[in-house]
């Protein structure tokens, strides 16, 4: 269609409301080295200075009174690094809200678990270690709050991940709460923006702990950025950190841009995209714009042409940090040796992890230029991912009371239901019931039959306990959180009957990979998110539910009826229908058990009746008042003050021995590795020594460009080994000794002694 030139029209009162509505982004960058001009610039052209005006008059405060809070990355171990949120501009920032007559600021952050390893991490001592004076250059005297104390309750609701957490009162009860986040890569998530800054809010110190492996970072990050979010945001771009140790190591590189807007993913959609990444290359991102999304009409103000020069982190290395972080000890283990730290300013506590530091800075850092370490590093992390995987299948098998306990919201809105989809529910089991009903049982009494390639079956077992008395202690709402091997999830009532009884009822469940040993082959736990309807009768309770979603794709049908009716002689029956199709490893995809009918129909009638038998047990259980859950909770004091010191020394200890004993003993030995491989030269015996007792080299083997050929990569592995395999052996005996001697120093009969 044509469209004619003519005089532009002025825009009416309702099109500049519709304008001003619309979110946005802006990307300002300058030639200049005035960072402060720069940011003055960015917060004029997001509208910062309308938005914080409007939040004041909503409030009804005046500018003096009005409280506003700055959240800086303070991931900082040195001053004048690019780690962290610039402290002069947070400082200037300071300076021009003071300007414009909000006089009450103050900078925070929480408690991190750095706190645990290095001197001086406290969150006021810290700060101004790394640069933040409490005055501004203009004598504007701020304080910097610690986000961990006076923690006060907040309504995350039921199926959120952060149900029962606070968050400290400084930052709930911040008029105007400003996201100050480092345009910096990270080596597991790829980039770190002002979402993943967010997890500072959150008060626990051990962050790694609760809210890496207890919790999951993009579950956390999601429900802080929904229910207490920040209402600006800004990205330090002006000197950004890149490379593959964005959050580790100082990488700086002169971008000069400043990117500012007041929707946070709207800011880290613009911000990833100028790293070249992909918005969705971050668990943490990709959560929180699948489930909470970006603006439905927005835009990005400046340029989106990726930054020149800049390095992203290797898929490999992050995929392989995700698998080493899966595990809540090695994760936590490894984090202080791979820092880089100012020792001056942040001592380690320990001798451990300093000399471990000191071998890990020494040979795996730079990776981006060092082959050598960046391999080593991949390999470690990926034999320390193997070796948690390998312990929890075998634990899945063997030893189930060791393992924890998954703590996982809900995966879906239980809003976009209605009552219909629950009466469904009913209408699509009933028939299956009735399939299964009349299919001849197998000699232990279970019922089961293929259906467009899921297992249908029933399972009946008679309780001797009167029904009345059963139902009383068993609850027929928390039939499916009974069944054999749930490790976790979520659970929230939708509706209930006149008696208070809950009717309707959304679920997510987690249970071990079934059978257990398809653990053992890679095989995944089972996660469903599920709507449930429910029914009470006279001698009779009935749960009927339906998977709506996989959130790992574990499953494709997980659907049931749990049945609790009376039975002559004080008695009751308990009958399980259910209609299951779990995904397999692949090992077994490739198999296919199909093509050997007897042998797989063997192995469904053992799994399932071993399956179902437990889950009786467990209704017993519970009816006894014992716990019948697989697994144990996470400790909730962990990392904080007062919990105590490790109770594992004596497994470190072995560790740290066997690891050295291993390296010692050539258990990889990566020179001859490379030489076998011919990437790198085999040695060659060093030239005579002369008259003057001076040995002479070849010139060939040395030199700054060693590491980068083969012998180089040889000579690396080799010296590698050895001081690791001497640290190791070392420190495991110099922890010996001195639980030895502490142990001697206890009076006799106190708690802890031999």
């Amino acid at each position: 269609m044509a469209v004619r030139a003519g005089k532009k029209k002025k825009a009416s009162p309702q099109s500049r409301s519709k304008q001003v509505r619309k979110a946005h982004v802006v990307i300002v960058r300058t030639a200049s080295n005035d960072k402060f001009s720069l940011l003055g610039i960015a917060l004029e052209r997001a509208g910062f200075w309308p938005h914080i005006d409007a939040a004041r008059r909503r409030a009804g405060i005046p500018g003096e009174g009005f409280q506003v809070l700055i959240k800086p990355d303070l991931h900082l171990f040195g001053t004048a690094e690019s780690t962290g949120t610039d402290p002069e501009l947070v400082e200037h920032l300071i300076d021009l809200l003071h300007d414009r007559g909000y006089s009450k600021v103050v900078v925070a952050d929480a408690r991190s678990v750095w706190e645990l390893w290095l001197e001086n991490c406290d969150v006021p001592v810290r700060a101004e270690l790394v640069g933040y004076h409490y005055v501004t250059r203009r004598g504007r005297a701020y304080d910097v709050a610690d986000l961990s104390e006076d923690v006060v309750p907040v309504s995350f609701p039921a199926t959120s991940a952060l149900r029962g957490t606070g968050i400290a009162r400084a930052w709930v009860e911040a008029h105007y709460r400003i996201n100050f986040a480092k345009n910096k890569t990270h080596e597991e998530f790829g980039f770190a923006l002002c979402l993943q800054n967010l997890l500072g809010v959150l008060p626990l110190r051990d962050k790694d702990y609760h809210y890496r492996n207890r919790l999951k970072p993009w579950d956390v990050c999601a429900e802080v950025l929904v229910r207490s979010p920040a209402q600006f945001n800004l990205v330090d771009a002006f000197i950004s950190n890149h490379g593959s140790e964005g959050d580790r190591a100082s990488h700086p590189i002169e971008t000069r841009t400043m990117i500012a807007g007041p929707d946070a993913l709207l800011v880290d959609w613009a911000a990833s995209l100028k790293m070249g990444l992909d918005p969705y290359a971050s668990a943490i991102s990709a959560k929180a714009l699948r489930a909470v999304g970006l603006p439905k009409e927005y835009e990005i103000l400046g340029d989106l042409t990726p930054y020149p020069g800049w390095i992203n982190v290797p898929p490999l290395l992050s995929d392989s940090v995700r698998r080493r972080n899966e595990s809540p000890a090695f994760g936590r283990l490894v984090k202080p040796w791979l820092q880089s730290v100012n020792r001056e300013l942040f001592p380690f506590k320990d001798l451990v992890n300093d000399r471990a530091n000191a071998i890990a800075m020494k040979y795996l850092s730079n990776v981006d230029t060092n082959n050598g370490g960046f391999y080593t590093l991949v390999g470690l992390n990926y034999l320390l991912g193997f070796a948690h995987s390998s312990l929890e299948a075998y634990q899945i098998v063997n030893h189930k009371e060791r393992l924890r306990w998954r703590d996982a919201p809900l995966d879906f809105d239980p809003k976009a239901f209605a009552a219909a989809d629950y009466k469904a529910v009913r209408a699509y089991m009933e028939p299956l019931q009735r399939i299964i009903r009349e299919t001849p049982a197998e000699p232990n009494g279970l019922r089961w039959r293929y259906l467009d390639g899921s297992v249908l079956f029933e399972f009946a077992q008679v309780i001797p306990v009167p029904f009345r008395k059963f139902v009383s202690r068993v609850t027929i709402a928390k039939a499916v959180q009974s069944m054999n091997d749930y490790i976790g999830g979520a659970c929230a009532p939708v509706a209930f009957d006149r008696s208070g009884r809950v009717t309707y009822q959304v679920e997510r469940n987690i249970y071990l990979p079934q059978p257990n040993w398809i653990g053992l082959f890679g095989g995944q736990h089972i996660d469903v998110g599920k709507l449930e309807y429910i029914e009470y009768g006279k001698g009779v309770q009935k749960i009927f539910w339906r998977a709506i979603r996989s959130s790992n794709g574990s499953a494709e049908f997980d659907d049931g009826i749990v049945t609790f009716a009376a039975e002559e002689k004080d008695q009751t029956r308990v009958t399980i229908v259910a209609r299951q199709k779990f995904a397999l490893p692949l090992f077994w995809q490739a198999i296919n058990m199909d093509l050997t009918p007897k042998i797989k129909n063997a192995l469904v009638v053992d799994a399932y009746t071993r399956y179902f038998r437990q889950t009786i047990a467990n209704f017993e259980a519970q009816y006894q008042g014992r716990e019948f859950r697989v697994g144990r909770p996470w400790n909730l004091a962990e990392g904080e003050t007062g919990s105590g010191a490790n109770a594992r020394l004596e497994a470190i200890v072995e560790l740290f021995s066997s690891v050295g004993k291993a390296l010692g003993g050539n258990l990889v030995d990566f020179p001859s590795l490379l030489q076998s491989l011919g990437i790198a030269k085999k040695e060659t015996p060093a030239a005579a020594v002369d008259d003057q007792g001076f040995r002479h080299f070849d010139g060939s083997l040395g030199g700054p460009q060693a590491v980068r050929d083969g012998a180089g990569l040889a000579g690396f592995f080799k010296n590698a080994r050895t001081e690791a395999s001497g640290f190791f052996t070392d420190v495991a005996e110099a922890m010996r000794k001195d639980a030895q001697i502490g142990a001697a120093q206890l009076p006799q009969g106190e708690c802890g002694a031999p």
